[in-house]
């Protein structure tokens, strides 16, 4: 009991290691610039990887918020003039809870798998990534679709986010 004692004392029992601001390396929105850089080639690599979707939506979503925090006037302003920005809200928001609950996320009609095959007909590695078919594709609605058009693919949508952020975003 007395070792217990020590070694809890040493550790800081309960263990409380993660920093008050950050997570790992991620400290900062530079930071956060460089993690959706990653996602996002992750989408070019493999633009029918949902799971690589979803975290590319969600950090691009995440890192609007960290750059105008608690601004919701200027968030509004800046999606505006950036359309693309409220379908990455409406993705990620959605996506994360599994459908928008958010009146206001009314820029996607629906997303779906366009594949000349289903998901799983043949084993891993039988074709190579790219020979058939199999974009993941939003269909739009309201002024989304309006400034941006019926459907996007997800690499475009992944593109159109990233022109954002190297661009008029800030990110380094």
């Amino acid at each position: 009991m007395q070792l217990y004692r020590s070694v809890r004392l040493l550790v800081r029992w309960p263990f409380s290691a993660m920093p008050t601001r950050g997570l790992f390396d991620l400290l900062s929105g530079d930071d956060l610039c460089a993690k959706l850089e990653h996602d996002f080639q992750r989408v070019s690599d493999d633009p029918s990887d949902a799971f690589a979707a979803f975290d590319f939506v969600v950090t691009a979503w995440h890192l609007f918020e960290w750059h105008f925090p608690g601004d919701f006037a200027k968030r509004n302003e800046v999606c505006a003039r950036h359309p693309i920005l409220r379908v990455c809200e409406h993705l990620a928001v959605g996506a994360k809870h599994f459908e928008p609950t958010d009146p206001k996320l009314d820029s996607v009609q629906a997303s779906h798998r366009d594949a000349f095959w289903a998901k799983g007909t043949w084993a891993p590695g039988v074709w190579a990534k790219g020979f058939w078919k199999d974009d993941l594709v939003v269909e739009l609605k309201g002024s989304a679709k309006d400034a941006l058009g019926d459907r996007l693919t997800m690499l475009q949508i992944a593109g159109l986010i990233m022109d954002f952020w190297r661009g008029p975003g800030g990110c380094p």
